[in-house]
């Protein structure tokens, strides 16, 4: 039985790489983290009910169980319920990113991982749990305080004045008992939530309900405004309605709190669905915004070296004037803002109110709400809201708001990282592509002669392989050709293929025989040692000769190519190889080569195995022997031409893409 370590903070990962664990327990142990590794999301669901841990990282492609379906089970265990979840995995699509947060995760990463991205969103959804309990916690103690709290008992005559109000009452709204009786009821409901109190009277004396509930604002006597809960019923004496008596309970800080939760979801969903900080930012404002009726709101940008703030985004009501918001769109200023200090919303808005003649803003409205956007201590904006001042601001609701600052600033900084790291994607792409065409452009064109016919297909895989081959006239009856694959993909695998291709057309090889196969890679294994095994090639290397049809050729580890001599159906196949290593693998290597005698009307198919290391839907590979079988198919039926073979490939590989450059050569021996 797994043991839950003390006084640490337990980390359970869920991966089936083991190096994937290694790799993250690497990182998260230099925070002090106790790490527990498991194999699968059904490991992880036993491990989750023994040990307890503080926060769980799944990966989402498992056997036995995937991390879905694990994080799903999660939350309906009481180890799992409240652990947050931090889905890893290399799937990057709005699909998996929207399932994994309806199975209950808590966030999503996708591979690679950045070491700091990790170990920042974990402090992160670790500190949200001590929030989020100790939020609870308060929560509970409140439930009690409040059902242990003194109700307010008020009457009231058929038209609402008040007749009995008890001590309660001052605790609730400041006033003594004895100033608000024989004042109408009503002049202490917030004038906003007036109709709904108005209703609630309605049901009572014209529906004759028994009972009737409301939730609605107040007014304190110094301004302020609370929520209440009524509870009420009818007042009646000898048959005769004589009036309403009921309860009051404050239930101010349950409704900031339901509001600030709903604040926050709204905010917490816009960050995890946008595509760009943009987006984000003008969905933050706009919810935000949207919550207390404002009608504007900006975005102002911190530059570090200028010491200025500028305005990137902003957020209007539908209302708005048009003019106005025409004007609004032109003005883009800036100010010098030196005091981030946040101590508590009220001093930050005393300082920067100081600070703002500057910013434009409609004339009719008013600056409501501030704070600054934060990642720990850098200093990345602040955000403005802007209302027509109608009533006063819950300053303790909007204190909590400001908490979310470093939340949208991690969040800024996640979006500018992955921006930066796409455009960077996309350089080296460019880059790549350019060398995929520099490698295009050093292929032969196919060539047809009275006695011989080439055919040739380049498909490169979606990284720069290591693919290429050439074929040229040595004299006028000795045509030289060769295919061969450098293993890997890259930069690297590319300029080697290319640099081999260079000495070989060139015949810049030392003490070789361009007519003799087995001196070429002799040579080429000498000056092409690769460390450690790494980066070695295959090749297959022949010349024909058309006067006596003798061709010699020779190979290293490379497939063999394929002949195919006869007529119809007394067509055979004859796999042409020598049993040599691939160049570069081992020193003082002699290689062999073979001579053999080609038939008219005989088709030599030179090929790399990407063409036919396929991957099937079973697990399988497709296979050498089902590639040479398409070849027999296809000669026997006459369908002789190259781009025939490479239709049969495509249906095979389903995917789409190969993983493997695809080359070929045809020769037609006439």
């Amino acid at each position: 039985m797994l043991t839950p370590p003390q006084e640490k903070t337990v980390i359970l990962i869920a991966d089936d790489e083991s190096l994937s664990r290694k790799s993250l327990s690497l990182i998260l142990k230099k925070d002090g983290y106790e790490i527990i590794g498991v194999e699968n999301g059904q490991e992880c669901l036993i491990a989750c009910q023994e040990i307890h841990p503080d926060i769980i990282l799944l990966d989402g492609l498992m056997p036995i169980m995937d991390g879905f379906e694990c994080c799903r089970q999660l939350k309906t265990l009481p180890c799992g319920k409240d652990t947050p979840v931090l889905m890893i995995t290399g799937l990057d699509d709005n699909n998996s990113v929207n399932q994994a947060y309806e199975v209950g995760a808590t966030d999503f990463l996708t591979k690679p991982i950045n070491p700091a991205v990790l170990r920042r969103r974990i402090r992160y959804l670790l500190d949200a749990k001590k929030a989020e309990r100790a939020l609870r916690e308060s929560e509970e103690k409140y439930r009690s305080l409040i059902e242990n709290l003194k109700e307010v008992i008020f009457y009231t005559d058929t038209k609402g004045i008040i007749t009995f109000l008890n001590p309660a009452w001052k605790e609730l709204t400041h006033f003594e008992p004895e100033e608000s009786l024989n004042h109408n009821f009503s002049e202490y409901i917030y004038p906003k939530d007036l109709r709904k109190y108005e209703k609630g009277l309605y049901y009572l004396w014209e529906k004759k309900a028994i009972k009737y509930y409301w939730q609605v604002r107040y007014i304190k006597k110094n301004g302020e405004i609370g929520w209440m809960e009524i509870f009420a019923s009818l007042m009646t004496k000898n048959d005769e309605i004589i009036g309403i008596s009921g309860t009051l309970n404050d239930i101010t800080e349950r409704k900031r709190i339901e509001r600030y939760q709903k604040i926050e979801r709204d905010v917490i969903k816009i960050l995890a669905e946008s595509e760009g900080v943009d987006q984000g930012i003008e969905g933050v404002l706009g919810a935000i915004a949207q919550n207390f009726s404002w009608q504007k709101a900006d975005y102002w940008v911190f530059n570090e070296t200028t010491q200025l703030i500028h305005r990137q985004n902003f957020w209007y009501h539908h209302d708005l004037e048009e003019d106005t918001l025409g004007k609004e769109k032109e003005i883009y200023q800036k100010i010098i803002w030196k005091n981030w200090e946040f101590k508590n919303y009220e001093s930050w808005c005393k300082n920067i109110k100081s600070s703002i003649e500057l910013l434009p803003k409609p004339d009719h409205l008013e600056l409501e709400f501030t704070f600054p956007i934060n990642n720990g201590d850098e200093h990345l904006g602040i955000m403005f809201f802007y209302g027509e001042n109608d009533h006063q601001n819950d300053s303790i609701l909007l204190e909590n708001i400001a908490g979310m600052r470093n939340q949208i600033g991690i969040f800024i900084k996640r979006k500018q990282a992955e921006e930066e790291l796409k455009q960077r994607n996309l350089q080296l792409q460019s880059e790549l592509n350019l060398a995929s065409d520099y490698v295009f452009s050093l292929l032969p064109s196919p060539d047809d002669q009275e006695y011989l016919k080439i055919e040739q297909k380049f498909i490169p895989c979606a990284k720069l392989g290591g693919d290429i081959f050439d074929y040229y006239w040595l004299d006028e009856e000795h045509l030289a050709f060769y295919l061969l694959d450098v293993a890997g993909h890259g930069i690297h695998s590319a300029l080697l293929s290319v640099s081999i291709l260079n000495l070989v057309r060139n015949n810049s090889l030392y003490n070789t025989d361009p007519y003799q196969p087995w001196t070429i890679l002799t040579e080429l294994n000498r000056l092409f040692q690769m460390e450690e095994g790494n980066n070695y090639f295959t090749i297959w290397y022949g010349v024909y000769n058309t006067n006596n049809r003798e061709l010699v050729y020779s190979s290293a580890g490379h497939p063999p190519a394929i002949l195919i001599t006869g007529k119809n159906s007394d067509s055979k196949i004859i796999k042409l190889s020598t049993p040599n290593i691939p160049v570069g693998m081992m020193e003082d290597v002699e290689f062999d080569q073979q001579l053999f005698n080609v038939e008219p009307e005989s088709s030599l198919y030179l090929f790399s195995d990407g063409i036919y290391e396929i991957p099937l839907g079973n697990g399988d590979i497709w296979g050498l022997k089902n590639f040479t079988d398409v070849l027999l198919n296809i000669e026997q039926n006459k369908e002789n031409q190259l781009e025939k073979v490479i239709d049969r490939v495509h249906i095979i590989n389903e995917s789409g893409s190969f993983e493997d450059d695809l080359s070929i050569l045809k020769l037609v021996f006439v």
